[in-house]
């Protein structure tokens, strides 16, 4: 069987289950769900349409992730953020790929860096498949009529793997692309990346520990660039998935990822850190999923300090 294939028979095992949870969810909000290969739900959550900042679920075998998947061990402890924008209509949802192992799977079986689709879509992520649809009537239409129709409904190809897929690679800036046909149309403003374009000088970040060791080397600085905020910029503690690193048990060895929000703004996402992402000078209470990055207002990775000074003449493609 083709890959395409394969996830057509998981759909059509999970799909009477999908139908009763759809069902329960309010319209405008969607549903996430985690299935193995057989179609059995192991995990489950509802994405609220977001207002002002997007909505986050970071999706792993952390007990800490948002979508906890224990018995996959294929998926990384943190594996994928998945990210809600706001604006009218459907959800726009955008994915980023945090360096796992096996690597996030679109329903054509291309491995991808990030992706991006809107309302609803799955992805594979080592031996679990995740499915988003929209909530109310919405997912109760798109997952009606035969199998092989309701799988053409959520992913735009039929079990042959003929058709428009409705995921697409990391080339969206800053939040949402959708494919159709041969072109590629742009929702909410949001601009579509040229893959040729040479990337934009972005500033500097500047991560610095707020409790010195005496070891003298509290601060780190990272060039930025526009191409790793469109693929979104890990921070933590492993340097080999990290492109800005850090030492201290304080950071987590996966702790945020930064992206691109607007020519003034970050985001800084949470990705189920222990000891969180805040605004500045909050060194503890709740974590924040997500917390927006400027010149004046740095953010809080624990007991760290993530600054930018972005460039003057920023040029936007």
């Amino acid at each position: 069987m083709t890959p395409t294939q394969q996830l057509a028979s998981c759909f059509a095992r999970a799909r009477p289950v999908l139908q009763a949870l759809v069902a329960g969810v309010d319209s405008g909000d969607a549903l996430v769900v985690a299935t193995d290969r057989k179609g059995f739900p192991v995990a489950q959550r509802v994405l609220r349409r977001p207002r002002d900042l997007p909505r986050a679920v970071v999706i792993g075998r952390h007990n800490r992730c948002a979508l906890s998947i224990p018995n996959d061990n294929r998926v990384s402890l943190r594996h994928v953020l998945l990210t809600a924008w706001p604006g009218d209509g459907p959800i726009h949802c955008r994915g980023y790929d945090l360096g796992g192992r096996a690597g996030v799977l679109l329903a054509d079986g291309k491995r991808v860096p990030g992706f991006s689709f809107q309302a609803h879509g799955l992805i594979s992520l080592g031996r679990t498949v995740v499915f988003v649809a929209p909530g109310g009537p919405e997912g109760v239409g798109l997952l009606d009529g035969g199998d092989d129709a309701a799988f053409r409904n959520l992913t735009g190809l039929d079990p042959t793997g003929n058709g428009v897929r409705l995921a697409m690679s990391a080339t969206s800036e800053p939040g949402v692309a959708h494919l159709g046909g041969d072109e590629m149309r742009e929702y909410g403003g949001y601009r579509g990346l040229d893959l040729e374009a040479r990337p934009q000088p972005r500033g500097v970040l500047r991560l610095r520990s707020t409790k010195p060791s005496g070891r003298g080397d509290e601060v780190r600085e990272l060039d930025l660039d526009s191409r790793q905020l469109q693929r979104g910029l890990l921070i933590g503690r492993y340097s080999d998935r990290c492109s800005l690193a850090g030492h201290g048990r304080n950071l987590s060895r996966v702790h945020a990822l930064v992206t691109e929000e607007a020519p003034r703004s970050l985001l800084v996402y949470d990705l189920a850190s222990t000891n969180g992402v805040r605004p500045a000078g909050m060194t503890e209470g709740p974590s924040h999923a997500v917390v927006r990055l400027t010149e004046d207002s740095p953010v809080m990775l624990g007991h760290f300090e993530l600054a930018w000074v972005p460039n003057r003449a920023v040029k936007l493609h």
